[in-house]
Formats: C-alpha cells, structure tokens, sequence
C-alpha cells in the first residue's frame, strides 16, 4: 500500500512540475514583444508624404525591433476613418498609427468622431515643417501677391486634403489674414491634391512644404510662400508669409509620428519608442531624408503627448473659423 501511494505522489508531483514549466514558457512567451509583424495605419492615401516617410523610416526601425512594419493606408474622412481604425484596435502595440499633429485632431473635432487621439499613447515623432501655397508650374500667379489680387476678383478653387485637414485650416488663415478668397475642393489626401494642382483642375494647395520639394524640383509646381518662420534647406528662396508683411499669420507646425492606441502596455510603448528613436537616429534614414529635402525634427514619445494635447486645444479655439465653410 505504502509503495501505491508514494507512486501516487511521485506522478502527481511530476505532472505539477511539467504544468508549472508549461506556464512559465507561455508567460514568457506573452512577455516577449515583438513577436510578429507590427501594422501602421497611414490615415492617408497612398503616395502621400505621410506613407513616403513611413517607407523610408520602416527598415530602419525594423532593424531594432526584429519585426517588420506593415504599412495601411486607411484614407477617408479628412482621416477620421484611420484614426477611429485605430482607435479600435487592440491596444496590445500590434496596431499603431502615424499621426500628423494637428492634422488628425483638426479633423476629429471638425467631424465629432469619439477617436479621442489626444489619449493616445504617444510614441516618437522625426517631422516637424511648415505648409506652402503651391500653383501650376505655368500658372498665371507668379507670386502669393498675384494670387490675392485674382481670388478679390473671383474666388479661387484651393484643394485640401480632406475637410478638417491642416492644409483646409491653413486656407481658411489665408482669407482671415490676407484678403484671399477660395473656393474649397476635398481630396483624399497630400499627394491627390498636389495632382489636382498639376493637372491645372484647382488653381492652389496649401500643402506641406516637403511633400512640394520634389514637384518644384522636377518644374511641375511653383511655391510662392513659406507659412512658416525659417527657410527649408530644400526651397531656401521662397519668402516667408512675415517678409510679406503679414506680421500676425500665425504659425501652426505639423508633426509627423506614432502612436498606440490609449492602454497599451507602457512597457510595450517604451520598446516601441527605442525603435523608432534607433532608427530615427540612424545616419542612413537621415541621408535619405535629405536627399527629399526632409528635415529629421524629433520629439520624445512625451512631448508628442503634449503636443498633441496642446493641438486640442488650439484646435478648439479655430473651429468657429473652420465651421464656417
């Protein structure tokens, strides 16, 4: 009886042993992260600078994080539509978003979405620039001068980037502070709206500075302002909009970086932030910036936090303007 019962035991302590190993593998294993491929949603259509920079940046960070970054191009709703994707999803940092500060909240106020981006669990950013009117390259508005007297004499058609966008933001600051008039036309998106301007079926687009470089450069589009207060190293002739006399334009910067959704694991975004910062940070990611006259600006995961808190705010003191068209 005794040799029964200590056969007993033994099995049922050796089966304890393989059970308590078992678990200690799987917490290990759901510790471990990455562990497979991580997504970010571009709330943009493809082509754009926000899914151009992504593709540059992504080897590299993939390079520190053993896994690669699948890039989603969730367009629509002046971005609504990639941010409330986001704001669904798992917060376990599988799914992140790039998300253009002002851009995303400007449009998520203007369109009451519940994406609530200002909770977001802040990443990293590597863009901070300024926005630019743009014109056909054969366009009869040699200069920001030209373009105001015309639209007093008939509204011009000005793309945007979606309702809600910076660049929709930024046309409204134009007619407030000089006088210009437009007419607005919705795209989907930077590089959609830089084609419409192309194509001569709009007659200007407030867009991002850096998205424009290459069109100027390949003597398809013209830039006739700077809405920002430094030169870009890529455009240095381009007077800013303070030259002109416009003393009281004010100055809104666009931020390019990542976030999670609001609950992620913070040990998850602090791996998720060393990433990108690495990668940021790698000298071949900056050379390939440069060569698109992309300056490489950065911001901790915590500033951005803050930055995009401060958007909200200042996103609410222009609604008024924005609802207004």
């Amino acid at each position: 009886m005794e040799k029964k019962v200590n056969k007993w035991t033994i099995l049922l302590l050796v089966a304890g042993l393989i059970c308590l190993i078992s678990h200690q593998g799987t917490n290990a294993q759901e510790e471990k992260f990455p562990t497979r491929p991580i997504t970010v949603i571009s709330p943009f259509e493809a082509g754009g600078g926000t899914e151009v920079e992504l593709r540059i940046l992504s080897p590299y960070v993939q390079n520190h994080l053993g896994q690669p970054l699948i890039i989603n191009s969730i367009p629509g709703g002046g971005t609504t539509i990639g941010a409330s994707a986001a704001a669904r999803a798992k917060a376990d940092g599988y799914t992140l978003i790039c998300n253009p500060i002002p851009h995303t909240i400007l449009a998520q106020e203007l369109h009451g979405t519940d994406s609530h981006l200002e909770n977001f669990e802040y990443i990293y950013s590597w863009f901070e620039g300024s926005m630019g009117p743009i014109v056909k390259a054969d366009s009869p508005y040699k200069t920001f001068s030209d373009l105001v007297e015309a639209s007093k004499k008939k509204p011009l058609k000005a793309a945007i980037a979606g309702i809600g966008s910076i660049d929709h933001l930024y046309t409204l600051l134009l007619e407030k502070y000089t006088g210009l008039k437009a007419v607005v036309v919705p795209y989907e998106g930077g590089g959609p709206a830089t084609t419409a301007v192309i194509r001569g079926d709009v007659d200007f687009f407030v867009g991002l500075r850096t998205t424009s470089v290459r069109f100027v450069r390949d003597g398809k589009v013209r830039e006739l302002v700077n809405l920002g207060p430094e030169p870009l190293e890529a455009l240095p002739d381009t007077p800013t909009i303070y030259q002109l006399g416009y003393k009281d334009f004010p100055y809104i910067p666009f931020v390019r970086g990542v976030a999670a959704p609001p609950g992620t694991p913070k040990d998850r975004v602090k791996i998720l932030e060393t990433a990108f910062k690495n990668g940021v940070d790698d000298p071949k990611f900056k050379e390939n910036m440069k060569k698109q006259g992309r300056p490489v600006i950065t911001m901790t995961g915590e500033k951005l936090k803050e930055f995009a808190q401060y958007s909200l705010k200042i996103t609410k003191d222009y609604m008024p303007l924005m609802k207004k068209k």
